[in-house]
């Protein structure tokens, strides 16, 4: 996936613009006809009206010949323009959510494209709201559209009422010149403190969901408590935030709006003069009460947009600036999928650091094909991040890794994850169906095909017992299972994907011995024929692996089958074999 533009508006061009153009410009049209019209119609269609009264032509009989004509213009003229309203509102229903959906669909599949760096510094809940506020930018299109018609309306009445009284008219003009300079005066710190209203409130959001989501954690800890003082001085700062903004966005609008009332009231006392000395009509006064009434409901609309447009548009910014950072992981130019025919891993000369601290350290490692290999060593050994990068979740920062004479970094990402089942300590499960979470490893797996991989990793017997069975929902992040049943599903949705290698993290640490042991051999069937790496802290797990290489500090410092390195005197696993309690390795 390509980087996406460095400004909001050139992602806004692209993504929303540019695929919906055709329906955009016809409502913008329409939306910009409808509000002018309904502005300026408004007023000189009162003008129109009162005047029929002024010339004494009604009282004669000739209601026929001079009102009726006038009645049925203004009156069709309502109905073109109420007819051009709806048409803009149907229009606006048809692309909000087309262009909402298309945002949302391509930052998510953005996000989803992202390094696990990436995502290692965010909090999961954040960048939803983010996505959410950048989405929810570009509605303000109508805000914007709102504000443009709004000063066309001022524009053009302004223009009328000057072909009336040029007194009347400099009034007008300079209400509407006081609140566009005073409105540029206040608009940065109003902005300033909106940014960092909505900054404190995407903060927030993300807190309370990472709260939420462990909920388990806080009830086993009783934590309710802990949590609410945790989340106090978030909550403080955004009341604080908020409490300031909306006292600069009053501050935005309150002076305007007592000057305008002073100035209506100079206003009619000038119509009063004009009119006591024949310079204006009834019908002229009422025109211009109308147009002052418009032109400050117009100026008004735009003052009330703003404080939302600063406020939506800066969140959108801010949010798209800190979710749109460049992928760093990305597919080479020309990259053909990986052809895994042997399944053989070669790790040469890898050194890898994270946070200028070094994990790996010119580690090289040869796999052979359908060959089982045991990881072991103490936390932060390296062990994990060697599959990370295998996995391509990050890159080395110097040396490569092979599969079957591939290096990774030239196939496509895609291509290299579906050639790999991955089982970790601690099994994910999206809230779906048992069935759906199985076929998570092959989408396009029949459900007789599901069935069968649930019977070879020992799930189908727990799945049948279920109330729905295979369509049993499984709660949030596969709440309602025990530990043992969402390794089950995992080793099915492997067996399922069927991949030629066959990674297993930590996978039955968690659990009791006699559910490992049914697990186990799961494991036994699933590796059979396929090269596996398992890393484990329990020692007994890689008994009858072919062979276990030990990591310290990066680096392979032994390597042989676990009968071969118990035997070794002096050897780092024999010590590790010798000081595990319980099959474990003492950290």
């Amino acid at each position: 996936m390509k980087n996406f533009p460095k400004t909001l508006i050139g992602f806004y061009l692209q993504y929303a613009v540019r695929p919906f153009r055709g329906i955009l410009i016809a409502w913008a049209l329409m939306f910009t006809f409808v509000m002018v019209a309904n502005g300026v119609a408004w007023p000189w269609f009162q003008k129109t009206f009162i005047a029929l009264f002024e010339n004494g032509h009604l009282l004669g009989g000739d209601f026929i010949r001079m009102a009726l004509p006038t009645i049925l213009f203004i009156s069709i003229g309502w109905f073109i323009i109420d007819g051009f309203e709806l048409w803009q509102s149907v229009l606006g229903n048809r692309w909000r959510p087309k262009v909402q959906n298309e945002i949302n669909e391509v930052l998510h599949d953005y996000t989803h494209n992202q390094s696990m760096g990436f995502w290692t510094e965010r909090i999961v809940g954040k960048v939803n709201a983010q996505i959410n506020y950048v989405s929810g930018g570009f509605g303000v299109l109508s805000d914007l559209m709102l504000m443009l018609s709004a000063l066309i309306v001022v524009i053009l009445n302004l223009y009328l009422v000057l072909d009336i009284n040029k007194y009347v008219a400099f009034m007008l003009l300079f209400a509407f010149a006081f609140r566009v300079v005073y409105g540029v005066l206040r608009i940065k710190p109003m902005n300033k403190a909106s940014k960092t209203a909505a900054d404190s409130s995407s903060s927030l959001s993300g807190k309370v969901i990472d709260s939420l989501s462990n909920y388990s954690i806080v009830k086993l800890f009783a934590g309710v408590k802990h949590e609410k003082k945790h989340l106090n001085p978030a909550r403080q700062r955004n009341i604080k935030d908020r409490i300031y903004s909306g006292y600069m966005q009053r501050w935005f609008w309150a002076l305007p709006m007592f000057v305008w009332d002073v100035l209506f009231g100079a206003m009619l006392l000038l119509c009063v003069y004009l009119f006591s000395k024949g310079d204006m009509k009834v019908s002229e006064i009422v025109f211009t009460i109308s147009v002052y009434n418009v032109v400050m409901g117009s100026i008004s609309n735009i003052i009330r947009q703003i404080p939302n447009l600063v406020d939506v548009i800066g969140s959108a910014q801010k949010s798209y600036h800190e979710l749109v950072k460049p992928i760093e992981i990305v597919d080479a130019d020309g990259a053909q999928d990986l052809d895994v025919s042997r399944g053989a891993i070669n790790v040469r000369n890898v050194s890898f650091k994270y946070k200028k601290k070094l994990i790996l350290d010119n580690l090289s490692l040869n796999i052979k094909p359908g060959e089982k290999v045991g990881l072991v060593g103490p936390s932060g050994a390296g062990k994990t991040t060697l599959v990370n990068l295998l996995m391509r979740f990050y890159d080395p920062k110097s040396g490569g890794i092979y599969v079957d004479d591939q290096n990774i970094r030239d196939v496509r990402q895609d291509s290299l994850r579906r050639n790999i089942a991955f089982i970790p300590q601690e099994p994910t499960m999206f809230n779906r169906s048992l069935k759906e979470n199985i076929a998570y490893g092959n989408p396009d797996a029949t459900d007789k095909e599901i069935r069968v991989a649930a019977k070879q990793a020992q799930a189908d017997k727990f799945i049948m017992a279920a109330e729905k069975k295979y369509d049993s929902m499984v709660g949030d992040r596969g709440i309602k299972l025990s530990g043992g049943q969402k390794q089950r599903v995992a080793i099915a949705r492997a067996f399922l994907k069927n991949a030629p290698i066959l990674i297993l993290d930590e996978a039955t640490s968690a659990l009791d011995s006699e559910t490992e042991a049914a697990i186990q051999k799961s494991f036994e069937e699933l590796s059979r024929g396929r090269t596996t790496i398992a890393i484990a802290h329990r020692l007994s797990t890689l008994r009858n692996m072919d062979r276990i290489v030990v990591m310290d500090h990066g680096r392979i410092i032994e390597s042989g089958t676990h009968n071969a390195l118990v035997r070794k005197r002096g050897g780092v696993y024999a010590k590790l074999w010798k000081m595990q309690s319980g099959g474990f390795i003492q950290d």
